[in-house]
This record gives C-alpha cells, sequence and structure tokens, in this order.
C-alpha cells in the first residue's frame, strides 16, 4: 500500500534541486564577468610545474565509467564536450548515466534537458541508478540519499534562447558549485537550424563560459543523415553532426554515440562509444564497443548492471 507522507517527502525533496526560472535573477546572469588578464610567465611557473609533474592517473577529471575505458579517456573540468548520435541510439541515456557515475566520484552536475520534463528526468535517473525498471522502495531511498545535495534539474520544455542557457550555468555555478553542466540538447536552443554562424558563436560562448567557470559543459548534438549511406546503421563521424562544422572543431571532445538497435550483427557489440576528439595530456582517439542492459537503461561491458553507490557493510 502507498505510503503518502512517504510520497510527499520525495516530492519535497525533488523539488528542492530543481531550478525554476522564478527563483533566478535572470538579469544578474545574462552578463558575462569579463575575465581577461595580462598574465606574466613566471606568475604561472609553481602551478604549471605542479601540473607537468603529475602522471596521467593523477590528472584532475572525469572518467568515463568502464574499465576498458581506463587512462584513454579523461575529461578534464572547463571543457566543452559534444555528445553526438542519431535520435534514439542513447546519447542522453548514456549521458544521465556518467552523471551519476560522476556523483559517484565527487561531481555535482545539473541537467538541463529541454526535451523531456523534469521529472521524467528524475525517474529515469532513478531507473539507472537503480538498476532495475522496477526499484524496491529501498533502492528508490537510496538513490534519493546518494543524489541529496549532488544533483540539479533544470526545469524548462520547449526551446530556450541560447543567453538565458548561458545564465542558467552561470548562476548554477557560483550558487550552486555545479561542476558539470548537461544541456540537452543544441536543438532545443533558440537557433535557427541553418543559421550556422549562429550556432558557431553560441558553442564558441559555450566553450568560454566552461573556461571562465571551471565547469565542464556537455553540449547534445543530432546526426545529420547521409546520402548515399547506410544513415543510422553506421555510427558516423564528428563530420556527421547537424549544424556548421565548426560545433566539432571548437568542442575540445566529441564523443559518438550508437546503438545496434534491430542486432543486425549479432557478432559485434550492441553499442559503440567512438571518442573522435579529445585534446589534453590524454588524447587517445578510438571505438569502445559496450553492451545495453534494458533493464537498467545502461551501457554496460558485461551482462550486469552498473552500481553507484556501496550496499551498508560492503565496498566496491
Amino acid at each position: 500500500m502507498a505510503n503518502p507522507s512517504r510520497g510527499a517527502e520525495f516530492l519535497d525533496r525533488f523539488k528542492a534541486q530543481v531550478i525554476s526560472s522564478e527563483q533566478i535573477d535572470w538579469e544578474r546572469w545574462l552578463t558575462a564577468e569579463d575575465k581577461s588578464h595580462v598574465i606574466p610567465a613566471e606568475a604561472l611557473a609553481e602551478r604549471g610545474k605542479a601540473a607537468l609533474m603529475l602522471g596521467d592517473e593523477s590528472e584532475p577529471g572525469l572518467t568515463l565509467p568502464w574499465d576498458k575505458t581506463k587512462g584513454k579517456v579523461l575529461i578534464r573540468s572547463g571543457k566543452l564536450v559534444v555528445w553526438a548520435g542519431w535520435s534514439r541510439h542513447g546519447k542522453t541515456q548514456l549521458l544521465k548515466q556518467l552523471m551519476l557515475h560522476g556523483i559517484r566520484h565527487g561531481e555535482k552536475p545539473l541537467i538541463a534537458s529541454m526535451e523531456e520534463e523534469v521529472l521524467e528526468v528524475w525517474k529515469d535517473l532513478a531507473w539507472v541508478a537503480c538498476g532495475e525498471k522496477q526499484p524496491s522502495l529501498k533502492s528508490i531511498n537510496e538513490y534519493v540519499s546518494f543524489v541529496g545535495g549532488k544533483l540539479w534539474l533544470y526545469d524548462q520544455q520547449g526551446q530556450i534562447n541560447p543567453k538565458r542557457m548561458q545564465a542558467v550555468i552561470r548562476y548554477a555555478a557560483s550558487e550552486l558549485k555545479i561542476t558539470q553542466v548537461v544541456v540537452d540538447s543544441l536543438m532545443m536552443l533558440a537557433l535557427d537550424r541553418d543559421d550556422y554562424e549562429a550556432q558557431a558563436r553560441f558553442v564558441g560562448e559555450l566553450k568560454s563560459l566552461a573556461k571562465d567557470t571551471g565547469v565542464t559543459i556537455h553540449l547534445v548534438a543530432h546526426m545529420r543523415k547521409r546520402d548515399g549511406k547506410g544513415g543510422d546503421e553506421q555510427p558516423g563521424t564528428l563530420h556527421d553532426i547537424a549544424g556548421g562544422h565548426e560545433i566539432g572543431s571548437k568542442a575540445d571532445y566529441v564523443f559518438i554515440v550508437w546503438r545496434d538497435i534491430n542486432r543486425k550483427d549479432a557478432n559485434g557489440p550492441q553499442a559503440i562509444l567512438k571518442v573522435e576528439k579529445q585534446r589534453g595530456r590524454v588524447n587517445w582517439l578510438g571505438t569502445v564497443g559496450l553492451g545495453f542492459h534494458d533493464g537498467a537503461r545502461q551501457f554496460v561491458e558485461d551482462v550486469h548492471p552498473m552500481r553507484f553507490w556501496d550496499e551498508p557493510g560492503e565496498a566496491f
């Protein structure tokens, strides 16, 4: 039997982590703060030496949640990451899984999904986090505790002005100390699909915003159909991202998510993650084969869904 007080408690805790337009003084955050400075090279010496002395494994950043990507991918702070793929191939789903992985490792994400109702985003994250389609009350409680004070959602459906989106990120970075932001998607920004110059300008502004705030910004982009080729039967490349070519060229990282939805190749992987672009000391490029666990809505390395928190008395 449902517990009304428990349901009300869930709802109150959920609302506390939702950013709504009414609670923000937008005028304060619409204008970027000028952080340009002329710096003598010697002022960077100590920080530079410390960074150079770090090994790859000690460099700070967000890893991917699969063992086979260790040492190959490191998403550094303050960078712009583009996630592309065909519709229904799971780019948004993979990002939700990545943000949960990030929470486990100390990140504080904000997810701005203009294509989904905010409660649906919360429920889908719970599904992925609990690793099952119909989680128990115990698992749901563990999820609520796991994301408490660490995950924020922006309540906005439909198109949004690009300047407003940037204001949301500035606000979240300054007031909520957010470290990762998911913008889902470029298509939901109020930009003409054929205005490549405006798209390039927005992507450039996002990149500058990531640098200025130290927040890693993940931008979801779609793919355009290719004449004379297999369409979504192949993963594609960064050159297939819908919009101007500057989207891929200005980003610090480009990942492409693809799934063999109809299992036309029974011997191949169910899903592929292509690392098309990666800047930094860790700069591996290549393809990672993954499985997909339907019950948990997770991209996996084997048949078991990923876990994000320890059970009492055990450790990973």
